[in-house]
């Protein structure tokens, strides 16, 4: 097959694990796998659809333009318009970023674990990659070990913020120190935000200005529009921007995706609800996770969506006990660091906190009697 001799090495050779969720045919009961708002999408979403005032999708979309002023007035101009790229998503943004700065003999510094689809794209253009790997139970993302790793080769250290799948977020002045090396460097900090909404304002990375800074955006997690498939990246190289918009494909976000997401901007108050939510529920999760004997939980953040768990008393397929009572999670395999005895959970909606505390127990009483 010469298709096949002639495709990238990189691409033909290279292995990868697929969400291990996405396949999953048992029937779920609390579905806490994909990252997406435990909220559901917000109230207004199904007016918008219901009045008939959405474009008409015979025609392309139009210039995104009116998109990426709207996002700077809400930054309140700390990025300009131009600053802005937008795509299908933080990962449709990583596809592009690794089309654009990869290739054969591109490396690329990241942590392990993290977000599997970072590392995986930028391989598959080329790229090297090598990982700071990060510490058990706790996975503490120490950004002084990553200061340690650089070597000076690097093009490009990639750094999920919040930090999936642990949920954790490092300190946003410690994150300047990594711009700053760098920008000494001549390489790029890729910061990917995809649960940035879930962090107040004044704590994101798009307050850094570094030129070494590209910070992921999306509206899929704490704006609730998953199914749209929309994000935006702040590029504050403008060489590395044009670079950029060279490889972009034409027409990323759809007509109606720029209208749900530019309508989401003045949303302010769904996002609080969203993060504040997310704080009584992920208290008592953890609470009846760290109640269970064996079962470790990483450092996390309090009002993001997504933590890590662990059993820590001998082999066990964690993702495979919580199936059979229903629950469905992020298999630990999909990551990288990371084997089958862990999962990412993304906590569950409010209304199914009763029965997941249920299941789980009935999950971990089913395990321990298997045991004796």
């Amino acid at each position: 097959m010469k298709w096949k001799e002639k495709m990238p090495e990189t691409v033909r050779d290279r292995t990868f694990t697929e969400y291990g969720s996405s396949r999953e045919d048992r029937p779920v009961l609390v579905d806490c796998a994909l990252g997406t708002n435990p909220l559901g999408s917000p109230p207004w979403v199904r007016g918008i659809m219901a009045s008939g005032r959405l474009p008409d999708p015979g025609g392309y979309p139009g210039d995104d333009l009116p998109l990426r002023k709207a996002l700077s007035n809400s930054w309140r101009g700390i990025f300009s318009p131009d600053e802005i790229v937008t795509g299908t998503g933080s990962i449709g943004l990583i596809v592009t970023l690794a089309g654009t700065f990869c290739t054969t003999g591109t490396s690329v510094l990241g942590i392990a674990p993290q977000f599997p689809d970072g590392p995986m794209h930028f391989q598959f253009a080329g790229a090297s990659y090598r990982y700071v790997p990060l510490t058990p139970p706790d996975y503490n993302l120490d950004v002084s070990a990553i200061l340690e790793a650089i070597t000076g080769d690097e093009s490009i250290i990639y750094v999920d913020r919040p930090h999936n799948p642990t949920g954790q977020v490092p300190p946003l002045d410690e994150m300047a120190l990594i711009a700053e090396e760098c920008r000494k460097r001549g390489a790029l900090l890729i910061i990917d935000e995809a649960y940035g909404d879930f962090l107040p304002p004044e704590d994101s990375a798009l307050n850094l200005v570094s030129p070494s800074v590209v910070v992921l955006r999306s509206f899929s997690k704490g704006r609730g529009l998953a199914g749209l498939r929309a994000g935006f990246c702040v590029v504050r190289d403008e060489e590395a921007r044009c670079y950029m918009r060279k490889v972009a494909p034409p027409f990323s976000v759809s007509s109606m995706a720029m209208e749900m997401a530019t309508a989401s901007i003045d949303d302010s108050d769904y996002v609080t609800r969203s993060r504040e939510t997310v704080r009584k529920v992920k208290a008592r999760v953890m609470a009846i996770l760290e109640g269970t004997g064996g079962i470790s939980v990483a450092k996390t953040h309090p009002e993001v969506p997504i933590l890590l768990a662990s059993w820590n008393r001998g082999p066990l397929d964690l993702y495979e006990v919580l199936m059979e009572q229903g629950i469905r999670t992020e298999p630990g395999t999909c990551f990288s660091g990371l084997g089958p005895e862990s999962v990412r959970l993304r906590v569950p909606p409010p209304e199914q906190l009763e029965l997941f505390e249920g299941l789980w127990i009935k999950a971990f009483h089913k395990e321990k009697n298997s045991q004796h």
